[in-house]
């Protein structure tokens, strides 16, 4: 059924529907990839199939021939390479019932409460024994790149085993921290470096902090050894100095949106 036309395109009802289609697997695509390396693959992937096209439209045999069989080929290693990636996206697309939403709301809540409560606890005791220390919560993106890069741990927030990683004598101190809804789940992980211009004062822990914040939703917790405060970095910004009320009214927030 012919809906209206735009010059001499007819828009059908069914065109509508397609587009709608399409313009949402898009998305969750990007929302499931964003700040990783397979977004960036998949951009490569997309470059070479426009590329394909046009040697096709140009209808240059061999080119075309060589092409085809590499888009062939790579579609089955990039499935193999990507497929924890994939069972992500398809499980994104279950993830928004009504009920499967208020029931991660009720689940986010006991989480943020929980963990807080064990970040909290930890965050003081760094502060008054002078121990440095980077944490990332992560949203949507659990940074599994960035998770390859450290020691797997994959433990329930604690207090005390965040206290023990960042003491100095651990060796696991270095590096950050990674905790992906209510596990531990990488220590010692290395963070991309913001360019971004900062204080003097400021260090390689600040600058990580913004720079994993600048390509993902995750937030960052950083307590400083020197002047013993507690920052946080969020969506590429730094907020220097903030009390505990404020790190808890960042992770309930953070929470909620991450399930939403």
């Amino acid at each position: 059924m012919e809906l209206f036309e735009i010059g001499f395109v007819s828009v059908r009802l069914v065109d509508i529907i397609d587009v709608s289609i399409v313009t949402f697997l898009l998305y969750k695509l990007y929302d499931t990839l964003k700040g990783s390396l397979a977004l960036r693959v998949l951009w490569v992937v997309l470059f070479i199939f426009l590329i394909w096209k046009v040697v096709d439209l140009l209808d240059l045999v061999l080119l075309r021939l060589i092409l085809d069989q590499f888009l062939g080929l790579g579609a089955v290693v990039l499935v193999i390479i990507f497929a924890p990636e994939i069972r992500q996206f398809l499980t994104g697309l279950t993830r928004n019932t009504l009920l499967d939403r208020l029931a991660r709301q009720v689940t986010a809540k006991v989480e943020s409460d929980e963990i807080f409560h064990e970040i909290e606890t930890s965050l003081k005791d760094m502060r008054a024994s002078g121990y440095g220390a980077l944490i990332i919560l992560t949203g949507s993106n659990p940074l599994q790149d960035i998770q390859e890069t450290g020691d797997r741990l994959n433990a329930d927030v604690s207090a005390r085993l965040i206290f023990t990683i960042f003491q100095k004598q651990s060796p696991l101190h270095d590096g950050a921290m990674i905790i992906y809804h209510n596990k531990i789940v990488a220590v010692r992980c290395i963070l991309p470096i913001s360019k971004t211009p900062m204080p003097a004062e400021l260090g390689m822990r600040h600058r990580a902090a913004i720079g994993v914040t600048e390509i993902s939703d995750a937030i960052a917790i950083i307590v400083s050894e020197e002047r013993r405060e507690i920052s946080i970095a969020q969506a590429g910004k730094l907020h220097r100095d903030v009390d505990f009320h404020q790190v808890e009214q960042v992770i309930r927030t953070h929470y909620q949106e991450v399930v939403a």
